[in-house]
């Protein structure tokens, strides 16, 4: 099997190296070796070999391996699993694997391709940054699921000519949300960071609001779900970030908006719905406040022509 998508249509005879499998026919292919892979055990357990380096792994978690891993179950895996498999070129063209490597990570950096080579922190080592295994909690594991299920669905269904681009943009999200998960250590594409030593409530509320960045949060909202007035948690937030609740979410949300704009095609009103906004006009404010510059000259700034997928 080829761990690819190509296109339906074949005059067309696009290729988008983004794959899901499950299960057992997932672990067939788990060895390998021209593509990363992003493992969602999500019932279970299972004890597995990577890097010849025997662990034992509990659902729900998620484990990021490079080309260059290995990983094999046991004999019978006692697990649910969906595997994305996928080359780095499906985020960017100019991602060879040639470049995955640490002589190469300085001199890109402040690029733009240096901005899309962090989103792939947890699968390469980029800035001491990699961690191969993520614990999940429920919430994380369904958003994980459900972000995969949209990237399978695109795949399967090839409804129109900008399937490639909404795969794209959907696996975008998943990397967005897997940075996210990393914040124990820190949010790589988002310029403030989480020490170490975090506080739990500025801790969990940042991981809600990566859980739903796409959902309309306010104060009020905050406030009931974390049972903590408006006062104390920003407090929190600007003894933790020196920022507010809603600014940090706003800064979150546009960074992915940013990265949607600049990596894909899709309309800005997708790209407004995905990260919270159901108003273009409100977005476009929003985002010009936030960069200076509205979304399509943003977009502009990167394409000179806009074309299909």
């Amino acid at each position: 099997m080829d761990l690819f998508t190509r296109s339906y249509d074949k005059d067309w005879n696009r290729i988008v190296y983004l794959k899901v499998l499950e299960n057992q026919e997932a672990c067939f292919h788990l060895k390998d070796d021209q593509t990363c892979k992003l493992i969602l055990f999500l019932e279970g357990n299972s004890t597995i070999t990577y890097n010849n380096q025997t662990a034992f792994i509990t659902a729900p978690s998620v484990l990021c391996l490079n080309h260059l891993d290995t990983v094999e179950f046991d004999n019978n895996p006692a697990c649910k699993i969906t595997v994305l498999f996928f080359r780095p070129i499906a985020l960017n063209d100019q991602l060879e694997y040639s470049i995955f490597h640490r002589s190469y990570y300085q001199k890109m950096v402040g690029t733009t391709l240096f901005q899309d080579l962090t989103l792939l922190s947890s699968f390469y080592d980029i800035n001491n940054s990699k961690r191969e295994l993520i614990l999940l909690d429920a919430v994380s594991a369904v958003s994980l699921t459900q972000l995969l299920n949209k990237i399978n669905k695109e795949l399967i269904e090839q409804k129109d000519g900008y399937w490639p681009c909404r795969s794209r943009s959907y696996f975008i999200e998943l990397l967005f949300f897997l940075e996210g998960l990393r914040c124990n250590e820190s949010l790589q594409n988002i310029s403030i960071v989480l020490e170490k030593n975090r506080n739990d409530i500025v801790h969990n509320i940042v991981r809600y609001l990566n859980q739903n960045i796409d959902k309309k949060i306010t104060l009020e909202h905050l406030e009931k779900t974390f049972a903590c007035n408006r006062n104390q948690i920003n407090k929190e937030f600007q003894k933790e970030l020196n920022t507010t609740v809603m600014k940090y979410f706003t800064q979150m949300r546009m960074q992915l908006a940013s990265i949607l704009l600049r990596d894909t095609e899709i309309p800005i009103l997708d790209v407004a719905l995905r990260v919270g906004y159901s108003d273009a006009g409100y977005f476009s404010k929003a985002f010009k406040s936030y960069c200076g510059i509205s979304p399509s000259e943003y977009r502009d700034s990167f394409y000179s022509t806009i074309s299909p997928a």
